[in-house]
């Protein structure tokens, strides 16, 4: 066997090598087509997925909307009740009752230290003489409660149901 075939080995070091360059060669040529076959197609890569941000809150602060919810869910108690006593839904003894419940319901109700907290103690006192809510002084403690809800950003809904003409 003459020179060209010699297998020393340096020979198949340097053989090996060159097929491994061309090798590596090829595969990265290949990858590339693959890459603009991907942006030709019009198709996108996946994008990495990332940690989930956490929404800002808005709006009124949660303890003032409840309170204000609060407002909103007694009072409505309140006008149903007398809209289904002056109906005749409601008998004397079921009349008083529910009055004495939302009365409990307003006295206790917890409250808190927001811009709403004040208007609350005024209507909790006209609830404690009177939870009917026929007196002046507690209508117009509710307005005001109303009212300071609504300036601080959060509702507060008094309005009789469509039955009662609202």
């Amino acid at each position: 066997m003459g020179a060209l075939h010699e297998r020393t080995p340096a020979r198949v070091i340097r053989v090996a090598g060159a097929v491994g360059a061309a090798l590596a060669v090829s595969v990265a040529l290949s990858g590339c087509g693959i890459v603009e076959r991907i942006v030709a197609d019009g198709e996108t890569p996946t994008p990495t997925p990332t940690a989930p941000v956490a929404p800002t809150p808005t709006g009124p602060d949660p303890v003032l909307a409840w309170e204000c919810g609060q407002i909103s869910a007694l009072s409505g108690v309140a006008i149903r009740t007398n809209f289904e006593y002056q109906t005749g839904r409601l008998d004397e003894v079921e009349y008083v009752s529910r009055l004495a419940a939302l009365q409990d319901a307003w006295v206790y109700m917890p409250t808190y230290d927001t811009a709403i907290t004040p208007f609350i103690y005024d209507v909790q006192v006209q609830a404690a003489a009177d939870p009917s809510g026929a007196n002046q002084g507690y209508i117009d403690a509710i307005n005001a409660a109303t009212a300071a809800c609504q300036e601080a950003g959060s509702l507060a809904v008094i309005t009789p149901l469509p039955e009662m003409g609202g």
